[in-house]
C-alpha cells in the first residue's frame, strides 16, 4: 500500500460511524484549522515548521495547504520533486500556473475553493482514498491515466480523424465509459462536428476559476457518444484562444485524467501557452504527417523539438497518415527511404480511406462503425496496441476475457 492509501486508511472508523479523517497535516489559517478539527481526529499544525522539514517529515501523508500561508507553495514544489506519493489538498481561488503543474506531478491531489466547507473536504479525501485503493487493487482501470496527445506537423494532416479513431479503438478494447477525447482546438475544433457531439465546455468559466473544476463540473462538460467515448470540446469561437490559459487547460487535463483511465488530446498545430507543458508531460506525443517531402521535414523538425521536452527515453512517435494502399501505384517513395531522408524512425503508417472517412463524418460516427474492415481502422488499432502501456494491457485482457466468457 502506498503512503497515500496507508495514511488515509489507518484508523478509519467503521462504516456506521460518522465520517472522520484519521489524521491530516495542515498549513492553514486559524479558521481552517478549527474547521478541520470538526472532521479529523488528529490535526497537525505545520505553521511552526519550515517547508523543507514539512516535506521531509510529512511527505507521503495527507496534507492540506492554504494558499497565502507562508511556505505553502514551497511545500507543494518540494513534494512534487521529493515526495510525489503524497496526498495534497490545495485551498485556493487563484493558483499560479507553476503550482498547478507541481500538483499534477503529485500522486493524489485536489484543489478546493477558499469557500470549501467541511463536507467538501471530506468528499475530496474520500475520492482520493477510493481512487488510490482502486489503483492498488488492480480495479477496472490502469494504476494511472494513460494520456496521449496528437499534433499535426502540417495543416490538414488528419489529426482530428486519427485522434477520434484512436479513442474509439481504445474504447472497443477496454469498454465504454473509460475513454475521454479532449479537443484543444478551442477556436475551431472539428471533433464535435465529426461526431455530431454537443460542445459543452465553458471555456470562459474554466479560465476565470480553474481551481473550481472538479469531477462533477467536468461531467457536466462531457458529451458521450453511443459507443461509449466521452468528448470535451468548446463551441467555436474565434476569440477562444485568448481564454485558453495555461492554468485552465492544465487543470482541465488534470481532472480528466483523474476521472478517465484513458485521455486523448487533439492539439492545435499552432503554439499555445500550454503546448510545451502538455507535450512534455503526456505518456505519448504523436506527430501526424504525410508522405511528402515538405511534410516529412516539418514532422522531423517538430519531433526533434518535442524530444527536447521529453528526454531520450520518451521520444515522440511519428505517424504517416493518408498512405495509399500498397496494391495501388502512386508517385510516392518508400517509407524506409523517407526514414533515411529525415534520419528518424517512422513509428506507424495509416492507410487512406477517403470514402469511409467522408461517410463517417456525414453520419456523425467513427469510421469503425461505418466500415469495420477498413484498412484505416486496422492500422489505427495496430497503432493503439503498439503504444498501450503494460498496465493498460492488463485491462484490455480482462475485458477480452469477460467477452469470451459471455
Amino acid at each position: 500500500m502506498s503512503g497515500v492509501a496507508r495514511k488515509l486508511s489507518d484508523g478509519a472508523p467503521p462504516a456506521s460511524a460518522p465520517a472522520m479523517i484519521p489524521a491530516i497535516a495542515a498549513l492553514a489559517g486559524p479558521e481552517r484549522l478549527m474547521q478541520l478539527k470538526s472532521i479529523c481526529r488528529n490535526v497537525i499544525d505545520l505553521s511552526s515548521m519550515n517547508p523543507a522539514n514539512i516535506v521531509e517529515k510529512f511527505g507521503g501523508a495527507l496534507i492540506l495547504l492554504e494558499q497565502g500561508q507562508t511556505g505553502a507553495e514551497q511545500v507543494v514544489l518540494g513534494l512534487a520533486v521529493e515526495k510525489p506519493d503524497s496526498a495534497v489538498l490545495m485551498v485556493s481561488d487563484n493558483l499560479p500556473v507553476h503550482i498547478v503543474r507541481a500538483l499534477m506531478k503529485i500522486e493524489a491531489s485536489d484543489i478546493l475553493p477558499a469557500s470549501a466547507g467541511a463536507d467538501e473536504i471530506l468528499e475530496s479525501v474520500e475520492r482520493i482514498r477510493a481512487a488510490t485503493e482502486a489503483a492498488e487493487s488492480g480495479g477496472d482501470g490502469p494504476a494511472s491515466a494513460v494520456c496521449w496527445a496528437f499534433r499535426g506537423a502540417v495543416g490538414g494532416a488528419g489529426v482530428s480523424t486519427l485522434a477520434i479513431e484512436s479513442a474509439f479503438a481504445i474504447c472497443e478494447k477496454v469498454g465504454p465509459g473509460k475513454v475521454c477525447l479532449v479537443d484543444l482546438n478551442v477556436s475551431d475544433g472539428m471533433v464535435s462536428s465529426f461526431l455530431e457531439a454537443a460542445p459543452k465546455l465553458d471555456l470562459a468559466a474554466l479560465s476565470a476559476a480553474p481551481e473550481r473544476l472538479d469531477a462533477r463540473l467536468l461531467a457536466a462538460w462531457c458529451w458521450q457518444h453511443e459507443d461509449g467515448v466521452s468528448t470535451i470540446s468548446a463551441p467555436r469561437n474565434p476569440d477562444a484562444d485568448a481564454l485558453a490559459t495555461e492554468a485552465a487547460i492544465l487543470r482541465l487535463l488534470d481532472v480528466a485524467c483523474a476521472e478517465f483511465p484513458f485521455v486523448l488530446v487533439d492539439m492545435p498545430r499552432h503554439m499555445m501557452p500550454w503546448t510545451k507543458p502538455i507535450l512534455g508531460a503526456v505518456d505519448e506525443a504523436i506527430i501526424i504527417s504525410e508522405l511528402t517531402v515538405p511534410s516529412l521535414h516539418a514532422a522531423a523538425d517538430m519531433a526533434r523539438e518535442v524530444d527536447m521536452l521529453r528526454g531520450p527515453d520518451r521520444k515522440a512517435k511519428l505517424v504517416l497518415n493518408r498512405m495509399f494502399p500498397k496494391k495501388k501505384f502512386r508517385a510516392e517513395f518508400a517509407v524506409d527511404k523517407a526514414e533515411k531522408a529525415i534520419d528518424r524512425q517512422i513509428d506507424a503508417t495509416i492507410t487512406s480511406d477517403w470514402d469511409a472517412a467522408r461517410t463517417a463524418v456525414n453520419l456523425g460516427k467513427p469510421i469503425g462503425d461505418v466500415k469495420p474492415k477498413s484498412a484505416l481502422v486496422a492500422d489505427v488499432s495496430t497503432l493503439v496496441d503498439k503504444m498501450m502501456p503494460d498496465a493498460a494491457r492488463q485491462l484490455v485482457q480482462q475485458v477480452a476475457g469477460k467477452r469470451k466468457a459471455k
